[in-house]
């Protein structure tokens, strides 16, 4: 084992306590060994401390990694929840839409004896009208002649009509149109007991 001069660098036998080349006193230990620990420990120190922000880094990034990936798995359940909510209640209301079948509803009726004209405003649902008369027995010829007309243009009609040979019953017919605004219903009559006219829309 050898000293060396902590000033001028040179070594020294191991017994000596001062240098044979400056003269500086010599340290009772081995001074470069000494360093050579220190300089160890420390870069061992140094090592240790690197592993450990390493971890650390790695870590920290898998926690971000599991975070979004949680986060997006969340965000995509609670859209697709919403989503089937959605398209269920779409079902469901094309469903209740399907199954309400249209048809016709009476809106109003009017009867009398001789002629009469009728307003009807209409919304653009289809509408039907129908005439029923029944005769006097006078062997002449009877009739009930109904038309319906929007705009000064006739859109339907329907004659009832009995002559001497004709049987004293009840007869009947329907006019069916569509349209939005106002219709005009005229009813024109010979030799009648009564005449009854319903008014049918569908929807």
């Amino acid at each position: 084992m050898t000293k060396y001069c902590p000033k001028c660098g040179r070594t020294n036998d191991e017994s000596s306590k001062f240098c044979k080349n400056c003269g500086e006193k010599l340290p009772g230990i081995h001074s470069m060994n000494s360093n050579r620990i220190n300089n160890d420990n420390n870069n061992s120190n140094n090592g240790n401390k690197n592993i450990l922000i390493g971890l650390i880094v790695v870590l920290l990034i898998a926690i971000a990694v599991i975070g979004t990936y949680a986060f997006v798995a969340l965000n995509n359940d609670s859209a697709n929840t919403s989503t089937n909510e959605v398209s269920n209640s779409s079902v469901n209301e094309v469903s209740s839409v399907d199954t309400k079948t249209k048809t016709w509803h009476k809106v109003d009726s009017y009867s009398g004896v001789g002629d009469k004209t009728i307003t009807l405003n209409s919304g653009g649902n289809p509408i039907r009208v129908t005439s029923s008369a029944m005769p006097i027995k006078n062997y002449a010829d009877n009739f009930m002649e109904t038309i319906v007309t929007h705009n000064g243009y006739t859109v339907g009609s329907s004659l009832l009509s009995w002559n001497s040979k004709s049987a004293v019953a009840t007869k009947s017919d329907s006019i069916e149109f569509s349209g939005s605004g106002t219709f005009y219903i005229y009813v024109s009559t010979y030799e009648l007991q009564y005449w009854n006219l319903d008014i049918y829309e569908y929807y």
